[in-house]
Protein backbone atom coordinates (compact mmCIF):
# COMPACT_ATOMS: atom_id res chain seq x y z
CA UNK A 1 0.00 0.00 0.00
CA UNK A 2 1.71 3.38 -1.04
CA UNK A 3 0.84 6.47 0.93
CA UNK A 4 -1.80 8.16 -1.62
CA UNK A 5 -3.94 4.98 -0.01
CA UNK A 6 -3.00 4.99 2.99
CA UNK A 7 -4.28 8.76 3.09
CA UNK A 8 -7.27 7.69 1.27
CA UNK A 9 -8.36 4.88 3.66
CA UNK A 10 -7.39 7.38 6.91
CA UNK A 11 -9.51 10.13 5.42
CA UNK A 12 -12.58 7.75 4.93
CA UNK A 13 -12.10 6.15 8.70
CA UNK A 14 -12.16 9.48 10.00
CA UNK A 15 -15.65 10.78 8.01
CA UNK A 16 -17.00 7.88 8.96
CA UNK A 17 -16.54 8.57 12.43
CA UNK A 18 -17.60 12.26 12.42
CA UNK A 19 -18.77 12.62 16.19
CA UNK A 20 -15.52 11.06 17.61
CA UNK A 21 -13.44 13.35 15.14
CA UNK A 22 -15.06 16.01 16.11
CA UNK A 23 -14.86 15.41 19.88
CA UNK A 24 -10.98 14.67 19.27
CA UNK A 25 -10.56 17.53 17.40
CA UNK A 26 -11.54 19.94 19.95
CA UNK A 27 -8.41 20.35 21.80
CA UNK A 28 -6.41 20.45 18.84
CA UNK A 29 -8.81 24.03 17.50
CA UNK A 30 -8.66 24.97 21.27
CA UNK A 31 -4.28 25.34 21.10
CA UNK A 32 -4.12 26.36 18.06
CA UNK A 33 -6.94 28.96 17.83
CA UNK A 34 -5.10 30.07 21.11
CA UNK A 35 -1.57 30.73 19.46
CA UNK A 36 -3.26 32.33 16.34
CA UNK A 37 -5.28 34.66 18.03
CA UNK A 38 -3.05 35.32 21.02
CA UNK A 39 -0.21 36.28 18.81
CA UNK A 40 -2.23 37.92 15.99
CA UNK A 41 -3.39 40.67 18.82
CA UNK A 42 0.09 41.24 20.20
CA UNK A 43 1.92 41.59 16.70
CA UNK A 44 -0.68 44.22 15.90
CA UNK A 45 -0.04 45.67 19.04
CA UNK A 46 4.14 46.06 18.17
CA UNK A 47 3.44 47.22 14.75
CA UNK A 48 1.87 49.99 16.59
CA UNK A 49 3.66 50.44 18.86
CA UNK A 50 6.95 50.37 17.00
CA UNK A 51 5.27 52.89 14.63
CA UNK A 52 3.41 55.14 17.09
CA UNK A 53 5.75 54.95 20.37
CA UNK A 54 8.88 55.88 18.57
CA UNK A 55 7.98 59.32 19.87
CA UNK A 56 11.39 60.71 19.26
CA UNK A 57 12.75 60.62 15.69
CA UNK A 58 15.76 58.66 14.92
CA UNK A 59 18.65 59.84 16.28
CA UNK A 60 17.22 61.61 19.19
CA UNK A 61 17.34 61.36 22.44
CA UNK A 62 15.86 63.21 25.49
CA UNK A 63 17.00 64.51 28.99
CA UNK A 64 14.58 64.74 32.12
CA UNK A 65 14.57 65.79 35.33
CA UNK A 66 12.99 62.78 36.67
CA UNK A 67 13.38 59.00 36.05
CA UNK A 68 10.75 57.16 33.76
CA UNK A 69 10.90 54.32 36.55
CA UNK A 70 8.70 54.92 39.44
CA UNK A 71 10.72 53.41 42.10
CA UNK A 72 13.48 54.98 41.04
CA UNK A 73 11.36 58.73 40.78
CA UNK A 74 10.71 58.46 43.93
CA UNK A 75 14.08 58.30 45.10
CA UNK A 76 14.84 61.32 43.30
CA UNK A 77 12.33 63.29 43.89
CA UNK A 78 14.32 66.57 44.48
CA UNK A 79 16.53 67.11 41.51
CA UNK A 80 16.48 70.29 40.17
CA UNK A 81 14.83 71.99 37.42
CA UNK A 82 15.59 71.75 33.56
CA UNK A 83 15.56 75.10 32.11
CA UNK A 84 17.87 77.76 29.69
CA UNK A 85 21.53 76.97 31.63
CA UNK A 86 21.09 73.05 30.76
CA UNK A 87 19.99 73.81 27.54
CA UNK A 88 23.43 75.85 26.55
CA UNK A 89 25.65 73.61 28.47
CA UNK A 90 24.27 71.00 25.68
CA UNK A 91 24.66 73.36 22.99
CA UNK A 92 27.75 74.37 23.54
CA UNK A 93 29.59 71.10 24.76
CA UNK A 94 28.17 68.12 22.71
CA UNK A 95 29.99 67.98 19.62
CA UNK A 96 27.50 65.34 18.37
CA UNK A 97 24.44 67.09 19.07
CA UNK A 98 22.81 68.45 15.49
CA UNK A 99 19.37 70.11 17.30
CA UNK A 100 19.03 70.76 20.60
CA UNK A 101 15.64 71.66 21.56
CA UNK A 102 14.65 72.33 25.17
CA UNK A 103 10.01 71.80 25.47
CA UNK A 104 7.60 71.96 28.15
CA UNK A 105 3.94 70.35 28.56
CA UNK A 106 1.24 71.11 29.93
CA UNK A 107 -2.10 69.47 29.92
CA UNK A 108 -5.98 70.03 30.23
CA UNK A 109 -5.98 72.65 28.01
CA UNK A 110 -9.09 73.94 26.26
CA UNK A 111 -8.72 75.67 23.31
CA UNK A 112 -12.06 78.28 21.54
CA UNK A 113 -12.75 79.04 18.27
CA UNK A 114 -15.44 81.59 18.29
CA UNK A 115 -18.38 79.20 19.53
CA UNK A 116 -16.59 75.97 19.43
CA UNK A 117 -14.22 74.90 21.95
CA UNK A 118 -12.31 71.14 22.56
CA UNK A 119 -12.82 69.22 25.60
CA UNK A 120 -10.58 69.88 28.48
CA UNK A 121 -8.12 67.10 27.10
CA UNK A 122 -5.70 69.56 24.88
CA UNK A 123 -2.15 68.90 25.56
CA UNK A 124 0.29 72.17 24.31
CA UNK A 125 3.63 71.90 24.18
CA UNK A 126 5.88 75.31 24.34
CA UNK A 127 8.54 74.79 21.89
CA UNK A 128 11.82 75.94 19.66
CA UNK A 129 12.05 75.60 15.76
CA UNK A 130 13.72 72.20 16.62
CA UNK A 131 10.86 70.92 18.60
CA UNK A 132 9.33 69.36 15.04
CA UNK A 133 12.04 67.48 13.23
CA UNK A 134 12.90 66.01 16.73
CA UNK A 135 9.69 64.54 17.92
CA UNK A 136 8.52 63.24 14.30
CA UNK A 137 5.81 66.30 13.46
CA UNK A 138 5.20 67.46 9.95
CA UNK A 139 3.51 70.30 9.31
CA UNK A 140 0.32 69.82 6.90
CA UNK A 141 -0.46 73.68 6.06
CA UNK A 142 0.92 77.11 7.42
CA UNK A 143 4.35 76.98 9.05
CA UNK A 144 6.07 75.89 11.97
CA UNK A 145 7.80 78.01 15.12
CA UNK A 146 10.47 80.58 13.96
CA UNK A 147 13.66 81.88 15.98
CA UNK A 148 11.71 85.25 15.65
CA UNK A 149 8.63 83.28 16.96
CA UNK A 150 10.23 82.54 19.99
CA UNK A 151 12.65 85.57 20.42
CA UNK A 152 9.84 87.94 21.11
CA UNK A 153 7.52 85.80 22.67
CA UNK A 154 4.90 85.80 20.52
CA UNK A 155 1.70 84.30 20.58
CA UNK A 156 1.13 81.89 18.02
CA UNK A 157 -0.01 78.32 17.62
CA UNK A 158 0.56 75.55 15.87
CA UNK A 159 -2.43 72.96 16.22
CA UNK A 160 -2.64 69.75 15.94
CA UNK A 161 -4.65 67.62 12.85
CA UNK A 162 -7.10 66.95 15.30
CA UNK A 163 -8.09 70.36 16.87
CA UNK A 164 -7.99 71.89 13.84
CA UNK A 165 -10.58 69.54 12.34
CA UNK A 166 -12.76 70.40 15.43
CA UNK A 167 -12.55 73.28 15.33
CA UNK A 168 -12.39 74.39 11.77
CA UNK A 169 -14.50 71.69 9.93
CA UNK A 170 -14.99 73.65 6.55
CA UNK A 171 -12.37 76.43 6.87
CA UNK A 172 -8.69 77.05 6.12
CA UNK A 173 -7.51 77.76 9.84
CA UNK A 174 -4.10 79.85 9.31
CA UNK A 175 -4.37 83.26 10.31
CA UNK A 176 -7.45 82.90 12.34
CA UNK A 177 -7.15 83.68 16.04
CA UNK A 178 -8.32 81.26 18.53
CA UNK A 179 -8.25 81.18 22.42
CA UNK A 180 -5.56 79.07 24.54
CA UNK A 181 -6.82 78.55 28.15
CA UNK A 182 -7.93 81.88 28.04
CA UNK A 183 -5.23 83.49 26.25
CA UNK A 184 -5.25 85.01 23.07
CA UNK A 185 -3.20 83.27 20.09
CA UNK A 186 -3.08 83.33 16.19
CA UNK A 187 -2.71 79.87 14.05
CA UNK A 188 0.12 80.14 11.81
CA UNK A 189 0.09 75.69 10.92
CA UNK A 190 -1.59 72.51 11.17
CA UNK A 191 0.17 69.49 12.10
CA UNK A 192 0.04 66.15 9.81
CA UNK A 193 -2.06 63.35 10.94
CA UNK A 194 -0.75 60.99 13.37
CA UNK A 195 -2.85 59.00 15.39
CA UNK A 196 -2.69 57.52 18.31
CA UNK A 197 -2.78 54.62 20.64
CA UNK A 198 -3.74 53.28 24.20
CA UNK A 199 -6.03 56.36 24.78
CA UNK A 200 -3.81 59.05 23.48
CA UNK A 201 -3.78 60.84 20.67
CA UNK A 202 -0.66 62.99 19.14
CA UNK A 203 -3.47 64.73 16.80
CA UNK A 204 -4.87 66.71 19.84
CA UNK A 205 -1.36 68.07 20.35
CA UNK A 206 -0.50 72.19 19.56
CA UNK A 207 3.06 73.72 20.17
CA UNK A 208 3.42 77.26 21.04
CA UNK A 209 6.81 79.32 21.76
CA UNK A 210 8.33 77.94 24.50
CA UNK A 211 8.80 81.52 25.98
CA UNK A 212 5.08 82.20 25.20
CA UNK A 213 4.57 79.00 27.22
CA UNK A 214 6.52 80.56 30.44
CA UNK A 215 5.06 84.18 29.87
CA UNK A 216 1.06 82.43 30.01
CA UNK A 217 2.19 79.05 32.77
CA UNK A 218 4.96 80.53 34.67
CA UNK A 219 8.42 78.90 35.13
CA UNK A 220 7.64 76.77 37.95
CA UNK A 221 7.69 73.47 35.45
CA UNK A 222 11.08 71.93 34.63
CA UNK A 223 11.84 71.56 30.85
CA UNK A 224 12.70 68.56 28.59
CA UNK A 225 15.63 68.75 26.36
CA UNK A 226 15.57 66.78 23.05
CA UNK A 227 18.69 66.35 21.14
CA UNK A 228 19.15 64.91 17.67
CA UNK A 229 22.64 63.30 17.02
CA UNK A 230 24.87 64.22 13.73
CA UNK A 231 24.70 60.31 13.51
CA UNK A 232 22.09 57.83 14.34
CA UNK A 233 24.16 55.44 14.90
CA UNK A 234 26.55 57.34 17.39
CA UNK A 235 23.64 57.97 19.57
CA UNK A 236 24.95 56.37 22.97
CA UNK A 237 28.07 58.58 22.59
CA UNK A 238 26.08 61.44 22.15
CA UNK A 239 24.11 60.69 25.45
CA UNK A 240 27.61 60.14 26.90
CA UNK A 241 28.66 63.75 26.16
CA UNK A 242 25.64 65.10 27.00
CA UNK A 243 25.68 63.61 30.25
CA UNK A 244 29.47 65.01 30.87
CA UNK A 245 28.00 68.46 29.62
CA UNK A 246 25.29 68.60 32.11
CA UNK A 247 26.96 66.75 35.22
CA UNK A 248 30.07 70.10 34.55
CA UNK A 249 27.06 72.98 34.89
CA UNK A 250 25.52 71.35 38.15
CA UNK A 251 29.05 71.03 39.47
CA UNK A 252 28.88 67.17 39.70
CA UNK A 253 31.73 65.63 41.72
CA UNK A 254 33.52 62.57 40.77
CA UNK A 255 31.36 59.89 42.04
CA UNK A 256 28.02 61.93 42.86
CA UNK A 257 25.03 60.15 40.79
CA UNK A 258 23.18 62.26 38.45
CA UNK A 259 20.28 64.32 39.02
CA UNK A 260 18.64 64.37 35.63
CA UNK A 261 17.60 60.99 33.36
CA UNK A 262 18.29 60.24 29.36
CA UNK A 263 15.87 58.67 27.17
CA UNK A 264 15.38 57.15 24.11
CA UNK A 265 12.38 56.20 21.77
CA UNK A 266 13.83 52.79 21.29
CA UNK A 267 13.63 51.70 25.57
CA UNK A 268 10.03 51.97 25.46
CA UNK A 269 9.65 50.00 22.31
CA UNK A 270 12.02 47.51 24.06
CA UNK A 271 10.03 47.66 27.75
CA UNK A 272 7.03 46.99 25.49
CA UNK A 273 8.32 44.11 24.29
CA UNK A 274 9.88 42.66 27.13
CA UNK A 275 6.27 43.25 28.93
CA UNK A 276 4.67 41.21 25.74
CA UNK A 277 7.03 38.25 25.84
CA UNK A 278 5.52 36.89 28.91
CA UNK A 279 2.37 37.05 27.37
CA UNK A 280 3.23 35.47 23.91
CA UNK A 281 5.42 32.62 27.08
CA UNK A 282 2.07 31.94 28.50
CA UNK A 283 -0.61 32.07 25.82
CA UNK A 284 2.42 29.13 24.25
CA UNK A 285 2.30 27.47 27.30
CA UNK A 286 -2.04 27.09 27.63
CA UNK A 287 -1.93 26.15 24.07
CA UNK A 288 1.07 23.34 24.83
CA UNK A 289 -0.83 22.29 27.18
CA UNK A 290 -4.40 21.66 25.78
CA UNK A 291 -2.35 20.21 22.35
CA UNK A 292 -0.53 17.81 24.90
CA UNK A 293 -4.20 16.94 25.86
CA UNK A 294 -5.53 16.43 22.69
CA UNK A 295 -2.98 14.48 22.13
CA UNK A 296 -3.66 12.01 25.05
CA UNK A 297 -7.52 12.22 23.64
CA UNK A 298 -5.73 11.30 20.12
CA UNK A 299 -3.96 8.07 21.54
CA UNK A 300 -7.17 6.94 23.52
CA UNK A 301 -8.92 7.29 20.10
CA UNK A 302 -6.55 5.24 17.77
CA UNK A 303 -6.24 2.89 20.57
CA UNK A 304 -10.20 2.02 20.45
CA UNK A 305 -9.78 2.50 16.67
CA UNK A 306 -7.13 0.15 16.71
CA UNK A 307 -9.16 -2.65 18.85
CA UNK A 308 -12.45 -2.01 16.69
CA UNK A 309 -10.57 -2.67 13.48
CA UNK A 310 -8.87 -5.45 14.62
CA UNK A 311 -10.19 -8.29 12.55
CA UNK A 312 -9.52 -5.38 9.74
CA UNK A 313 -6.42 -5.83 10.58
CA UNK A 314 -5.76 -9.60 10.53
CA UNK A 315 -7.91 -9.51 6.98
CA UNK A 316 -5.36 -7.63 5.44
CA UNK A 317 -2.05 -8.89 6.77
CA UNK A 318 -3.92 -12.72 5.87
CA UNK A 319 -3.73 -11.09 2.18
CA UNK A 320 -0.22 -9.72 2.34
CA UNK A 321 -0.70 -6.27 4.06
CA UNK A 322 3.13 -5.93 5.62
CA UNK A 323 3.69 -4.31 9.05
CA UNK A 324 4.94 -1.12 7.57
CA UNK A 325 1.72 -0.48 5.46
CA UNK A 326 -0.54 -0.75 8.79
CA UNK A 327 1.66 1.66 10.51
CA UNK A 328 1.80 4.13 7.99
CA UNK A 329 -1.58 3.90 7.52
CA UNK A 330 -2.29 4.77 11.65
CA UNK A 331 0.20 7.43 11.48
CA UNK A 332 -1.38 8.91 8.33
CA UNK A 333 -4.86 9.14 10.42
CA UNK A 334 -3.58 10.62 13.68
CA UNK A 335 -1.69 13.01 12.07
CA UNK A 336 -4.20 14.11 9.21
CA UNK A 337 -6.89 13.90 12.19
CA UNK A 338 -4.46 16.82 13.88
CA UNK A 339 -3.66 18.78 11.02
CA UNK A 340 -7.74 19.57 10.36
CA UNK A 341 -7.77 20.67 13.88
CA UNK A 342 -5.07 22.88 13.35
CA UNK A 343 -6.84 24.16 9.95
CA UNK A 344 -10.08 24.56 11.66
CA UNK A 345 -8.11 26.36 14.43
CA UNK A 346 -6.04 28.51 12.75
CA UNK A 347 -9.35 29.90 11.12
CA UNK A 348 -11.11 30.30 14.33
CA UNK A 349 -8.07 31.96 15.67
CA UNK A 350 -8.03 35.12 13.11
CA UNK A 351 -11.82 35.37 13.03
CA UNK A 352 -11.22 35.77 16.72
CA UNK A 353 -8.33 37.92 16.88
CA UNK A 354 -10.11 40.21 14.02
CA UNK A 355 -13.13 40.40 16.27
CA UNK A 356 -11.43 41.33 19.51
CA UNK A 357 -9.64 43.74 17.49
CA UNK A 358 -12.79 45.31 16.25
CA UNK A 359 -14.56 44.83 19.48
CA UNK A 360 -11.31 46.74 21.70
CA UNK A 361 -10.53 48.99 18.66
CA UNK A 362 -6.78 47.04 18.94
CA UNK A 363 -4.58 46.30 15.93
CA UNK A 364 -4.76 42.80 14.24
CA UNK A 365 -1.64 41.32 12.20
CA UNK A 366 -1.59 37.73 11.41
CA UNK A 367 2.10 36.49 12.11
CA UNK A 368 3.21 33.87 9.37
CA UNK A 369 5.26 32.24 11.86
CA UNK A 370 2.58 31.41 14.58
CA UNK A 371 0.41 29.36 11.55
CA UNK A 372 3.42 27.61 11.00
CA UNK A 373 3.88 27.01 14.39
CA UNK A 374 0.83 25.68 14.65
CA UNK A 375 0.79 23.63 12.14
CA UNK A 376 3.79 21.90 12.98
CA UNK A 377 3.04 21.46 16.80
CA UNK A 378 0.00 19.52 15.52
CA UNK A 379 2.36 17.18 13.08
CA UNK A 380 4.46 16.44 16.04
CA UNK A 381 1.24 15.88 18.24
CA UNK A 382 0.18 13.86 15.64
CA UNK A 383 3.31 11.71 15.12
CA UNK A 384 4.47 11.74 19.01
CA UNK A 385 0.64 10.56 19.99
CA UNK A 386 -0.30 7.93 16.88
CA UNK A 387 3.11 6.30 17.21
CA UNK A 388 1.93 3.71 20.14
CA UNK A 389 -1.44 3.12 18.41
CA UNK A 390 -0.19 2.68 14.90
CA UNK A 391 2.86 0.56 16.24
CA UNK A 392 0.70 -1.82 18.34
CA UNK A 393 -1.91 -2.20 14.93
CA UNK A 394 1.32 -3.04 13.14
CA UNK A 395 2.43 -6.06 15.51
CA UNK A 396 -0.75 -7.83 15.83
CA UNK A 397 -0.91 -11.61 15.38
CA UNK A 398 -2.93 -12.00 11.97
CA UNK A 399 -4.33 -15.64 13.24
CA UNK A 400 -5.35 -13.65 16.36
CA UNK A 401 -7.32 -10.50 14.77
CA UNK A 402 -9.21 -12.99 12.78
CA UNK A 403 -10.30 -14.85 15.47
CA UNK A 404 -11.29 -11.51 17.53
CA UNK A 405 -14.91 -11.06 17.97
Amino acid sequence: MNLGESFRMSVTNILSQKLRSSLTLLGVVIGVMTIIATMSVIRGLQNQVNQQMSVLSAGVFQVEAFERNVARRNRFFNWPKIGWREVRAVERNVPLAKIVAPEVWRYVVTIRYKDKSTNPNIIVAGGVPGFAPNNGYMVERGRFLSDTDVHFNRAVVVLGYGVANHLFPFRDPIGEYVTVNGNRAQVIGVLEERGGIFGGNSDFHCVIPITTWTRWWGTQQSWFITVQVTDPARIQEGIDQTVAALRAARNLKPGEPNNFATFYSNQLVDSFNNMTRWIRIAAFGIASIALIVAGVGIMNIMLVSVTERTREIGVRKAVGARRRSILYQFLAEAIILTEIGAMIGVSIGIVTAMVLGKAANLPVAVPLWSVLLGIVFCSVIGLVFGTWPAWKASRLDPIDSLRYE
